[in-house]
């Protein structure tokens, strides 16, 4: 690397750093009601484009999704491993294809979805190597099914069922078979008085139960039964007004952290990795 290189990578950094520091102060405050996360990791300009759809994990590595690539890191968050930065498929692509959505680490696959947002016709769940971040396949979605996109998928490591949904006003659940892509059958849902399970935008199943994240109004997160299809609203996270909720996933750490939560900050240009604690033997179903 050239001094001149060295030189323009140093003043990024310290540029990068001033924004870290910076857009904290600008954003307005959380609401007196949010639920408090016990960790919080911020990224911005760059960092936060790269990071900004989904987040899962093997329980080494974090992987995140950004709007066209996907980045593997340490459970730090920040210390990159391996990085693809445009995953979509040229033929995708040259459908309008410009998303990437939710992702799901299963077997050694991240299992990604990727739309043509806005448009909506063009719908695909795709499957890349999680070592390599290179595409294995990917395999249409039915559209009828998934009215107004798909925003997110968890498959969940017991069964190897892959789990979607369209994006509004969720009131059943889609199935694919992990290898071959293809719908399998509907899972209608129970979905408690007064909850609402809309504009999901990724999650992850622990012990047979699916939580999922949503990415306005309160920015709840939603528990569904996957035995009996029950599914209620457990946290309301409440963040500052203009803040995007994205995607989840689920790692226990000892600092009693138990999901992590990604969101656009208010200002568009950075993200925040928000960790909560939660003890799911505190689910009451009905």
């Amino acid at each position: 690397m050239s001094d001149w290189q060295l030189f323009l990578k140093k003043l990024f950094s310290i540029f990068t750093s001033i924004f870290v520091f910076l857009i904290p102060a600008l954003e307005p405050k959380e609401k007196p009601d949010y639920y408090e996360a016990v960790e919080v990791r911020d990224f911005v300009l760059f960092d936060a484009f790269v990071r900004g759809q989904c987040i899962t994990t093997d329980g080494e590595y974090f992987y995140f999704s950004g709007t066209f690539g996907l980045l593997k890191t340490e459970l730090d968050g920040k210390e990159i491993v391996k990085s693809n930065l445009s995953v979509i498929p040229p033929e995708l692509m040259l459908k309008g294809c410009r998303h990437i959505g939710g992702i799901s680490y299963y077997n050694g696959k991240i299992y990604v979805t990727i739309e043509d947002s806005q448009v909506f016709q063009n719908l695909y769940l795709a499957t890349y190597d999680a070592e390599t971040l290179e595409l294995i396949q990917y395999a249409p979605v039915p559209l009828e099914k998934h009215e107004n996109g798909i925003p997110w998928c968890v498959v969940d490591k017991d069964t190897g069922l892959v789990y979607s949904a369209r994006r509004d006003r969720i009131e059943t659940l889609n199935v694919y078979d992990p290898e071959t892509l293809e719908f399998l059958y509907e899972l209608p849902l129970d979905i408690k008085e007064g909850d609402v399970v809309h504009k999901i935008q990724g999650g992850e199943i622990y012990d047979g139960i699916l939580y999922v994240a949503a990415s306005r109004e309160q920015q709840a997160i939603f528990a569904i039964n996957l035995a009996t299809g029950q599914a209620m609203k457990i946290i309301d996270r409440n963040l500052v007004d203009g803040t995007e909720g994205e995607g989840l996933t689920i790692l226990p750490m000892e600092n009693g952290a138990f999901f992590h939560v990604l969101d656009i900050g208010s200002l568009s240009l950075n993200v925040h990795l928000r960790s909560y604690a939660f003890d799911p033997s505190t689910l009451e179903w009905w």
